[in-house]
């Protein structure tokens, strides 16, 4: 990524690890999410962002180095007991207050001149969204390393089943054949453009907020261009080069990407599970899951994630929608629902990943059964490439008629049987193309040499 990566456990954790309250089910969080998103990791994310302030204030000389040190060394030693924050959030209106308030009595303790410098020029706004903008930049780092694996994963399914043959389906219904290489290609394609929004967000859109009370800095004149620069790269966070707190956009660009990877994640695994129907039985997952009621099935499990989240992603992108207008300098309501949106669809997205991630890893393929489904439709599928054949000869409406006429006399599975006694076509196609036609040989060798080109597009660094 663009940013080197702040390592936030070099800020202590509190004193206490509370209970996690989770309203989402476990299969839709992963523990890196809830580390993130806990009460703890908030609280150390919010003393790294006063630490770097202070440190970027002393390299201007803005405040003491003395006071500097004694913020940082606070900052990572003492941090307050996370419940009891938490808490006293409820009353203040946000959980910096009394995480400022602990904080300028700690470092008070230690040196009482340093005190008057904690949080110096900034505000509340500037503390909460740099600290969200620190997880946000952490779980974007994870993903693209998760990302990165999964395109790996598809590249080589991609190379292995260039030619195996199957049923392509539209609506649902079976089309022109394609290779199982080139539906696995496309899927690589979703995972390293959805990849490339993310990188482009990380560089672009993870950027520190520093505005003070009205967004101009002014109690760090001249210097607070400066020391958000500072600031930004000792978190590992964008300097945007202006005070962004009642411009959302970068937000909702960041929430549109995270609900565009759970999109991606849920085309693949939808796919997947309609191939794992009974009835289909072309692919299944390495360890599915059972039935309280019935010994012999074998659900899906990783699939159904990204299935199920994509319509909670999208409610919460909807909901990041809608608290776009941020009223004057600071928003009353729509800036507090972000604290909400944001962790979910976060976790949701973390969640769909993961869940892709295992289901590839030991993916089944039964490329036996995908030939053999292919073979059943007896030649059907070429009904396509036989009209356009026939078009030179007697025009696009009787080539087209003359078609669907013998599709509907033969009973699917010996339609080239059909095709081949009707004496008119075998008069317009010699028996050599025929062959080649009912063989379905030009479709797969299109689609295989397709598979071919999207691999190399699949990212692999």
């Amino acid at each position: 990524m663009c940013h080197e990566r702040l390592v936030i456990e070099q800020y202590s954790k509190p004193k206490t690890e509370p209970a996690i309250l989770v309203l989402i089910e476990p299969q839709f969080r992963t523990k890196f999410g809830d580390t993130i998103w806990d009460i703890t990791g908030r609280i150390a994310r919010m003393a790294a962002f006063e630490g770097a302030l202070a440190s970027a204030q002393a390299a201007t000389g803005l405040i003491p180095e003395t006071s500097a040190k004694s913020i940082v060394r606070v900052c990572k030693t003492a941090l307050p007991e996370a419940n009891d924050l938490y808490e006293k959030a409820k009353v203040a209106g946000n959980p910096a207050i009394p995480f400022l308030n602990y904080l300028t009595t700690a470092v008070a303790s230690e040196d009482s001149n340093a005190a008057a410098h904690v949080h110096f020029g900034a505000t509340s706004q500037d503390l909460i969204d740099s600290a969200n903008m620190m997880a946000l930049a952490e779980i974007a780092d994870a993903l693209d390393s998760m990302l990165l694996e999964v395109a790996s994963d598809l590249r080589k399914l991609a190379i292995a089943h260039t030619e195996t043959p199957m049923v392509a389906r539209t609506l649902l219904q079976q089309a022109t054949p394609i290779t199982f290489g080139l539906k696995a290609a496309l899927w690589g394609i979703a995972i390293t453009q959805t990849r490339k929004q993310l990188k482009a967000a990380r560089c672009n859109d993870m950027a520190v907020q520093l505005g003070g009370s009205n967004g101009t800095l002014s109690a760090m004149a001249p210097h607070g261009p400066a020391v958000r620069a500072d600031t930004a790269a000792r978190l590992g966070l964008t300097d945007p080069d202006h005070c962004w707190h009642v411009l959302r956009g970068r937000i909702l660009t960041i929430s549109t990407t995270f609900a565009a990877l759970v999109g991606a994640a849920a085309k693949i695994s939808g796919d997947c599970i309609l191939m794992m129907q009974t009835e289909v039985g072309e692919l299944q997952e390495a360890s599915p899951g059972g039935s309280s009621a019935m010994p012999q099935k074998k659900n899906p499990v990783d699939a159904l994630v990204p299935i199920a989240a994509l319509p909670l992603a999208a409610t919460h992108l909807s909901a990041m929608t809608a608290s776009q207008m941020h009223a004057h300098e600071r928003a009353a309501g729509p800036w507090h629902s972000e604290w909400i949106t944001l962790p979910v669809l976060t976790s949701l997205t973390l969640a769909s990943i993961e869940s892709l991630m295992g289901m590839l890893s030991g993916l089944k393929i039964n490329t036996s059964q995908m030939k053999a489904n292919l073979a059943r439709t007896g030649g059907t599928l070429a009904a396509e490439e036989l009209a356009a054949t026939l078009v030179e000869s007697v025009g696009r409406n009787e080539a087209h008629n003359l078609i669907r006429t013998l599709v509907e006399q033969s009973d699917y599975e010996n339609f080239a049987d059909t095709i081949r006694s009707n004496t008119k076509l075998s008069g317009l196609i010699s028996e050599s193309r025929l062959s080649e036609i009912l063989s379905y040989k030009g479709p797969l060798a299109a689609a295989a040499q397709e598979a071919q080109k999207l691999v190399n597009t699949i990212s692999n660094s």
